[in-house]
């Protein structure tokens, strides 16, 4: 049974209270065999800038059908805005979420214990220091933590039997400014000066203390100040504050539970963290670990952002020495088990794809040497591959400004994440790939006035002079296959004006993964591929039938582009070039026709976005009852229809497609067969095998041999 999984959407997944939170998150998860998904942006700029925010289409990859649940940090956001399709795709799949400290309408919400810790914090300030004039500085007027926290402070006040005035609760917004704002006021005289102030966190803290320092009030003399939340950075601002650490590891650990049904209880508790903002003064365990703490970010921060990893990275040629330099600079990456680098099929191109990846897994020991070509929804299985325990996964975004290459993976075999330094280490990653894409460009250019005489310039194939030129030196008699695209007069209204390229470009693309080194191909007409190939003709028809199955599916189908075939064996000389043309003309009006003939039928079009949806995603097709409820007619009526559409009934259209899938899998990845069988959508190889052998006419096994 394969092991349960959990996405968590967060930001700044490197920050101390979303660590927090995400530890306890693993920490349950993995108590419960079940592995963790993060998917986090680096910066979480609250700027509105379109390079800035670049980084969020991170959150575009979550897929609610690979997880069993989902988590939101929603505090962690500074918008939350940027998770509206993540809400519609968790809400449309009806998959199970929970989101930590806020509220999402239609999610079920888990808050954490404010109220107690700062019920703590507030009576430390009465008890210990007889403070009975207390000022409290919030967060945003009704806002749900905001309430909680406030609820605290009023509780220290009845326990001890304090009359609570309301007029002393001043709202801000969690960041510095708020402190700094309140402190003008009681050094302009507009407020007086109370015994003590609670902050209802460490930012708000940070501008009351360092306003009030700076025009000469004495801390704590004058006035004592605390903190809430303890989230680092103290040993910058003076005085030293004194705050309260709460419990966020627990609320990750109680999301988990919710969740899954589970009873984890995680061990670490809260505590007061004592500064010089109050009597108590600082305690010199806790300070040096905070200070070995911020030298060991300065000292990887150094390591990670100058010469030595960025300058090796610029030296590299290819994405193979890329690679190997990633595997060298591995350590960087604290605790992190292995990377997986998956960049866009596309990567150097001018505009992001993300149909087709190449896929790299990395380790401090080694990288894969070469790396593997895997469709967007083949990604996700060979992460969570089978493994004997659990594992937290985090998905972070690889760009260059608005340029998207792709993303990486980070496993960790511990409840841990990556720390401050990754932010460094993904920016040198995506800097130097922009660099590798520019030599790459130059020494494109540097040859353009060669291959423009010689090259088709939209698909890099030869032009029809320099095949012509090429096949010269052919045998006599030549195997010669010509591929007809024909484009659907309305085109434009489903793709755009330049859907013609994209097509073209992308039947170029599946027929140079056809072709071998002893194979020559070119564009010989705006529309028309010729190809000689060496090999047995029912190889290169079966893999080039494969190819652009699997390169054109779930994209273009008949209404958009018609791809008809034309063979022709013997001499390969102009004459015989044109007789293959001709025919290959002709073959692509005889099956424009027929398609004609078929667009005139009452359900085509609902017929043809069934059949379409079956290509692109064959491992779970829909049912003859659910497809038949879609055109309003019987079963046995849909069965007539679509027979009489395509010339095949629907229960073996839906195999064809699982099959052509398998084997363009086995033509292109790696996988097992078993592999190949599940993505498809059988659990039983054995059944696969059979019926890959009754359909294909070989087991996978031999398929593969022979195509490969």
């Amino acid at each position: 049974m394969p092991r349960r999984r959990i996405a968590v959407i967060t930001a700044r997944a490197d920050d101390a209270e979303q660590k927090e939170i995400l530890g306890g998150i693993a920490e349950a998860a993995f108590a419960a065999d079940t592995d963790i998904a993060v998917y986090s942006n680096i910066y979480n700029h609250w700027v509105v800038d379109e390079q800035l925010n670049f980084e969020n289409i991170i959150y575009a990859l979550f897929e609610p059908r690979h997880y069993d649940g989902a988590i939101i940090t929603a505090e962690a956001f500074m918008d939350i805005g940027i998770l509206n399709k993540v809400k519609e795709k968790i809400r449309r799949s009806k998959l199970p979420a929970v989101v930590i400290n806020g509220k999402i309408e239609g999610f079920k919400s888990i808050f954490s214990d404010d109220e107690y810790g700062m019920e703590k914090i507030t009576e430390h300030l009465i008890t210990v220091h007889g403070c009975t004039d207390i000022d409290f500085l919030c967060g945003r007027e009704n806002d749900p933590i905001t309430e909680m926290r406030i609820s605290g402070c009023k509780k220290a006040f009845e326990k001890h039997g304090i009359p609570f005035d309301n007029s002393k609760i001043y709202y801000g917004n969690f960041w510095n400014d708020s402190g700094e704002a309140l402190a003008r006021r009681y050094i302009s005289g507009e407020l007086p000066l109370p015994q003590a102030v609670v902050c209802a966190n460490d930012f708000m803290a940070y501008g009351l203390c360092d306003v009030l320092a700076e025009a000469g009030i004495s801390i704590p003399e004058k006035l004592a100040v605390a903190g809430y939340d303890h989230t680092g950075g103290r040993i910058y601002h003076y005085p030293l504050l004194t705050s309260y650490r709460r419990n966020r590891r627990k609320t990750g650990a109680d999301a988990v539970n919710m969740l899954l049904g589970t009873n984890y209880a995680s061990n670490i508790g809260e505590r007061l963290v004592s500064g010089n903002t109050c009597p108590c003064g600082t305690n010199t365990a806790g300070l040096n670990g905070e200070f070995r703490t911020e030298r060991l970010k300065q000292q990887y921060d150094i390591i990670s952002s100058v010469a030595q990893f960025a300058s090796r990275l610029t030296l590299c040629r290819t994405l193979a020495e890329y690679t190997a330099v990633l595997s060298s600079f591995f350590y960087l990456l604290h605790d992190a088990e292995e990377l997986y680098l998956c960049l866009d099929a596309a990567w150097n191109s001018a505009k992001f794809e993300g149909e087709e990846y190449l896929f790299c897994k990395i380790t401090e020991e080694r990288a894969d040497s070469n790396l593997i070509r895997l469709g967007k929804a083949e990604l996700p299985p060979t992460f969570y591959e089978t493994r004997e325990k659990p594992a937290v996964f985090y998905f972070s975004p690889v760009h260059f400004q608005t340029r998207l290459f792709g993303y990486t993976v980070l496993k960790f075999s511990c409840p841990t994440g990556y720390d401050f330094s990754f932010r460094d280490w993904n920016k040198n990653v995506a800097n130097t790939l922009e660099f590798l894409r520019m030599k790459n460009d130059i020494h494109y250019l540097a040859q353009c006035q060669r291959a423009s005489s010689l090259y088709d310039s939209l698909t890099g194939f030869y032009n029809l002079g320099e095949f012509r030129r090429t096949i010269e030196t052919a045998d006599t008699e030549s195997n010669i296959f010509a591929v007809k695209l024909s484009f659907a007069e309305n085109g434009e209204y489903f793709y755009g004006e330049n859907y013609r390229s994209d097509i073209i470009a992308t039947a170029a693309k599946a027929i140079k993964q056809t072709c071998t080194e002893r194979d020559i191909y070119c564009r010989a007409y705006e529309d028309m591929f010729l190809i000689l190939y060496r090999g047995k003709r029912d190889i290169f028809k079966d893999k080039l039938k494969v190819m652009l199955h699997g390169a054109m599916c779930g994209k273009y189908d008949e209404r958009q582009v018609l791809i008809s075939c034309a063979e022709y064996h013997g001499a390969p000389d102009e004459q015989g070039l044109n007789r293959l043309c001709g025919n290959a003309v002709r073959i692509a009006e005889e099956d424009a026709a027929r398609v004609a003939e078929k667009n005139s039928l009452q359900h085509y079009n609902a017929l043809m976005d069934i059949r379409n949806g079956i290509m692109f995603a064959p491992r779970k097709t829909p049912t003859l009852s659910e497809v038949s409820r879609k055109l309003c007619v019987s079963e046995g009526h849909f069965r007539l229809i679509y027979k009489r559409c395509f010339g095949v009934s629907y229960n073996q259209d839906c195999i064809n497609a699982k099959m052509l899938k398998a084997c363009y899998l086995l033509c292109t990845t790696s996988m097992s067969v078993y592999a190949a069988a599940k993505d498809c959508g059988y659990a039983d190889e054995k059944y696969f095998t059979r019926l890959f052998k009754q359909n294909v006419g070989c087991s996978p096994a031999q398929y593969r041999k022979r195509i490969c």
